[in-house]
């Protein structure tokens, strides 16, 4: 059946990841390290280095595959034959397949050690929240996931009909109020849980929003997007969640190794229950491509856009209902690829990644400061890559751009920082007004 994994005392500098507060306004990045960081090994920094170019190719060689028209849908099709056409329709067919997840659902008993049922309040939550730091955790029950899955994909499908693809987030309102963004997290449960210790649980006045990458890599991700919708559906403005490039099919179905290891981690949990994987896969395509806070900072799992003149209307009209497309066609799917792909470069124009294969692209600062000044935010903030230096954040395009990284110690072997990032829009400072970021460090 396996249980729950946590990151092991061994791959940490200490028994956990220990939190330091490194509050600064946004400025432009400087090359040299922190003041806050030790002196790392050599032998870290290689293996730093090591883990970066592994994870680098792993996605050109499925980009690569991708290109070459290598369908896993396919595969699974020729895998799994008594499911027909089911993988035709990432969203799982609508209404039937909804009541078919139900009528699973209700056949199933609440089986293991912890178990929480709707209705969803905050306390049910924060008992999770417990649960999950125990060392003897065991995957949760089976009927359980189901229940929270198909709720939260009924709110994320409404929230996709109401809003589109992008969602706008309230920025803190009153002072001791905050909003803390996280990057991913490829199922590091012990990192989110440490940021819920030392930061508080979602509540209101203490909102939280993951910036995609959940999925796939470490070996708890099925842990943290539970925990992080049982907090969604209890109090929906608390926890806000944009989809990353892993929260899709193709990637959830290599291999561990391979850069991917969801679909695997599922299966290893719940055996036999190709459903589920589908509902996980209905709720990845529901989830939004980006969000807005407030008027001034719109936070996307990778960056911008090669289309010319894309406004914040152009975003919200996404078709994101849908797995990511294997081949850019038309000015959507680009888009859509674009959001969940792109990666910044500290020079002018746009340039091919050589990193992540052809298909995929980098974008420069002239392009952050046109998109920034065409659609009146001030600040990009970004996930999708392991920041310079093993800091949790870097920062780009004269303050404009911020990378922030919330896996620690990431994969077990990069001595990494994590990062979170806590906006606030009241405090501005300086001739210009940005508005100043709390980055919040650990290791």
């Amino acid at each position: 059946m396996g249980c729950v994994e946590s990151v092991p005392a061994r791959t940490s500098r200490s028994s956990r990841p220990r939190l330091s507060s490194n509050h600064e306004r946004m400025a432009p990045y400087k090359d040299e390290a922190d003041d806050t960081s030790s002196e790392a090994s050599d032998a870290e920094d290689a293996a730093f280095d090591a883990w970066d170019a592994m994870e680098q190719a792993e996605e050109l060689s499925y980009l690569e595959q991708q290109l070459k028209g290598c369908s896993v849908d396919e595969l699974m099709t020729k895998r799994f034959p008594t499911r027909g056409g089911a993988l035709a329709s990432p969203r799982g067919g609508g209404a039937a397949a909804h009541s078919q997840w139900s009528s699973v659902a209700a056949a199933l008993t609440y089986d293991g050690d912890f178990a929480l049922s709707p209705p969803y309040t905050l306390k049910k939550a924060g008992e999770l929240y417990s649960y999950l730091r125990s060392p003897n955790a065991k995957p949760l029950p089976r009927k359980m996931v189901y229940e929270m899955l198909i709720a939260a994909s009924h709110a994320f499908e409404a929230q996709a009909a109401a809003c589109g693809s992008l969602i706008h987030v309230p920025p803190p309102a009153k002072p001791g109020e905050r909003l803390l963004v996280c990057g991913d997290t490829h199922g590091q449960l012990q990192d989110v849980l440490v940021i819920f210790e030392e930061h508080g649980l979602p509540a209101p006045g203490n909102a939280y929003l993951f910036n995609g990458d959940i999925a796939d890599r470490g070996r708890n991700a099925t842990e943290i997007f539970v925990l992080l919708l049982a907090f969604k559906l209890a109090c929906p403005d608390i926890m806000h969640i944009n989809r990353g490039n892993h929260e899709q099919r193709d990637l959830n179905e290599r291999p561990f190794a391979n850069g991917g290891g969801f679909a695997w981690e599922v299966r290893a949990k719940y055996p036999h229950d190709e459903l589920l994987i589908d509902l996980f896969q209905n709720l990845f395509t529901n989830l939004p491509i980006a969000s807005l806070v407030g008027e001034w900072a719109l936070v996307i799992h990778g960056g911008l856009f090669r289309e010319e003149d894309v406004t914040l209307d152009d975003i919200r009209a996404i078709d994101a209902c849908r797995q990511p497309p294997s081949v850019l066609q038309t000015r959507d799917d680009t888009l859509l690829f674009d959001a969940l792909w792109a990666d910044p470069h500290d020079g002018d124009g746009i340039v091919a990644s050589d990193n992540r294969g052809g298909v995929s692209i980098q974008f420069g600062r002239d392009l952050t400061k046109a998109f920034c000044a065409r659609n009146g935010v001030q600040s990009i903030i970004r996930s999708h890559q392991l920041p310079k230096r093993k800091r949790g954040y870097e920062i780009q395009h004269d303050a404009m751009l911020l990378t922030i990284f919330s896996a620690s110690n990431y994969g077990g072997v990069c001595g990494n920082r994590g990062g979170a990032l806590a906006p606030d829009d009241r405090r501005r400072g300086g001739s210009d007004g940005r508005a100043e970021a709390g980055l919040l460090l650990w290791m």
